[in-house]
């Protein structure tokens, strides 16, 4: 029996294949796509090398889809002279890491690898997440529905709160750094959570508590939270309960700037904000495109309401949603994030090929798919974790690159740095609300 397998509470013979390499992709239209092949091959070099692959990111002149991509460091444009033979020296000398939740926790770089749920993913990717984050420095949220007991151990991990409660305990919320109180999501604000029965088997059933082979329906709100006090309530009870700092994640809107304030104010250590385009594959395809707004408009604005009244100091801002690079980090934090959060980008450096079929679990790359008792393949633990590894390391060493052209020595200094940067055929009321200057 593959021990793998046991870990993961399969009774079955060894997998007849253990995923060890990337997938070719499958042709894609580059015109509807975002994550294209382009974006997915730089991915995967820096999942493979743990190397840098570019200083400035060259998918973003492709088609120039998002606003991130028409926004610009001067730096780049400026830049006609030769690579200084001294840049490794300097790029040694630049700090990547940071302080969150008013400095209780501490990160070697500014990454968070985005909530995802076990059953979502397959057991296998959760666990390389959070293996990866305790190996990297780094920080893993867990998503919804209780812990996979292989993640249960890992140190660097986030718990979420979510509107059902699935598999959640006060010892499973013990576990870890912190909590996340999870309001909304990306890819679809105001709905809850869906993991069809179909993906709820017996290992899921167990960790989520819930009946075999039935959805896993998280209702739009929490049952106990229908204000704002009643938010500061729960904040307070569970900051009091696990001892940890407690973050509020939302899906970005438009009156996102009086939500973190207000969050600040009743008391959460930081909010992750998830922007449009944030994936999951079971959003309804009308609020998945028609919903949500651009985390690069979310982010300026929130950083100016927080400072605005008084509360920005200490209190973390956490960006997701289609953070494709290391420059995408970057500009983030220059518009005035704290730190950046990689939930599709993870997955591709783990062998992701967006067929866009993760909720059917089907998956190619075994990455979201159903679970069984006998699987004919599996992806390797050891190979995942790896390249998860590689891709913290090489996003963080393209982050130093940046910097240093930047002229910047460490995070801190590059945050809410909007003069290092300008916006290309983009509106004035954009503009505006970014607030930063016209090319």
């Amino acid at each position: 029996m593959s021990s793998q397998a046991v870990k993961l509470g399969f009774e079955a013979s060894k997998p007849r294949l253990i995923i060890d390499r990337f997938l070719s992709l499958p042709p894609q239209r580059d015109d509807v796509e975002f994550w294209n092949d382009k974006r997915i091959n730089h991915i995967r070099h820096l999942s493979s090398t743990g190397k840098p692959y570019a200083v400035w990111d060259p998918c973003k002149y492709e088609h120039q889809t998002r606003i991130l991509d028409r926004i610009l460091f001067k730096r780049e444009l400026e830049e006609t002279d030769k690579p200084d033979p001294q840049v490794h020296e300097r790029l040694e000398e630049i700090d990547v890491s940071t302080k969150i939740a008013y400095g209780q926790l501490e990160m070697t770089t500014p990454i968070y690898l985005g909530d995802m749920s076990f059953g979502a993913l397959s057991g296998i990717p959760n666990i390389a997440l959070a293996r990866a984050s305790d190996i990297a420095g780094t920080i893993t949220g867990t998503g919804e529905g209780g812990l996979h007991p292989e993640v249960r151990k890992c140190k660097r991990i986030t718990v979420q709160w979510a509107s059902a409660r699935f598999g959640v305990d006060l010892s499973v919320l013990r576990c870890g750094l912190g909590v996340v109180i999870k309001i909304g999501q990306g890819a679809k604000p105001g709905i809850g959570g869906h993991l069809p029965g179909s993906k709820v088997v017996q290992i899921i059933s167990e960790t989520r508590r819930i009946p075999v082979g039935v959805d896993a329906i998280s209702p739009a709100p929490h049952h106990d939270i229908y204000s704002i006090e009643d938010l500061e309530q729960r904040i307070w009870a569970l900051k009091e309960a696990t001892g940890h700092p407690v973050f509020v994640k939302v899906g970005v809107t438009n009156y996102i700037p009086y939500i973190a304030t207000g969050v600040a104010r009743m008391g959460a250590d930081g909010i992750i904000m998830d922007g449009q385009g944030a994936g999951t594959g079971a959003a309804p395809a009308v609020v998945r495109d028609n919903v949500g707004l651009p985390i690069e408009l979310a982010v300026p604005a929130v950083d100016e309401a927080l400072r605005r009244d008084g509360v920005r100091e200490g209190f973390t801002v956490i960006a997701a949603g289609r953070v494709s690079s290391a420059e995408d980090s970057a500009k983030l934090i220059a518009l005035g994030a704290d730190v950046v959060s990689l939930g599709t980008a993870a997955l591709i450096g783990m062998g992701c090929i967006m067929v866009h079929k993760c909720h059917l679990g089907f998956c190619p790359a075994v990455l979201t798919n159903k679970i069984v008792d006998n699987p004919n393949k599996l992806l390797s633990l050891e190979i995942a974790t790896k390249w998860t590894v590689n891709l913290i390391n090489g996003w963080t060493a393209e982050l130093r690159m940046i910097m240093e052209r930047l002229g910047v020595s460490s995070i801190e200094e590059l945050k809410g740095r909007r003069d290092l940067l300008v916006g290309t055929g983009l509106r004035e009321d954009t503009l505006k609300v970014l607030k930063i200057n016209k090319l």
